[in-house]
């Protein structure tokens, strides 16, 4: 389901982006084994207005991301925004994709990323086994997205249009990711409202 205008003014706020870039980051990168993964072919789903792209780079060092959406759009102004910097779109892709149907091949990335775009999709099981699929043998999930109580309260319903049947919780997303096949590295819950997750695939 594509974002309604209210939340495309949202998400690409500069709050929003300082957010991702100061908060978020440290938060996600501490959950990563250390020394960091090599992952040079990463994905994201769901790339929005392309910030997820600097953070990929700038804290996974990531060699060459693949950026998909959902919603042409979003695709087109995130390609333009990395057009416009000094080092343009060199080690990025973009296209239209949808995450229950992702156009790559088995065991291709050595990592994916969702940022806050699962709850978004209304066969979310899918998608995790879609992610499931295209990750290489013992390659990383990075999950942080919203839950169903924050997303299916009178409030939420009235500013944002997200699906409302058969969403999840902390509890429901760790166990569709252990039956698709991933193993559960590290978990954030912040009261069930939302959370973070980082899932290594099971080999084999």
């Amino acid at each position: 389901m594509k974002l309604n205008p209210f939340e495309k003014k949202l998400v690409q706020h500069p709050l929003r982006f300082w957010l991702q870039n100061h908060v978020e980051a440290r938060l996600l990168t501490s959950m990563m084994p250390k020394p960091m993964p090599s992952c040079e072919r990463a994905l994201e789903i769901g790339c929005g207005f392309g910030n997820g792209i600097q953070l990929i780079r700038e804290h996974f060092g990531a060699g060459h991301i693949t950026a998909i959406d959902i919603d042409a759009e979003m695709v087109a102004a995130a390609q333009s925004r990395w057009q416009a910097r000094p080092q343009g779109i060199k080690g990025l892709s973009f296209s239209v994709a949808d995450a229950t149907r992702l156009p790559f091949a088995d065991s291709e990335f050595d990592i994916v990323f969702d940022f806050a775009v699962f709850h978004h999709i209304p066969d979310w099981q899918t998608a995790i086994k879609e992610v499931e699929r295209v990750i290489k043998p013992n390659g990383y999930f990075v999950v942080e997205d919203l839950y169903r109580a924050a997303i299916c309260n009178p409030l939420s319903r009235r500013l944002f249009e997200h699906p409302q049947q058969h969403r999840f919780n902390h509890s429901e997303l760790l166990t569709v990711m252990r039956q698709t096949g991933f193993k559960i590295v590290c978990d954030r819950n912040v009261f069930n409202l939302a959370g973070m997750v980082l899932a290594q695939k099971v080999s084999g």
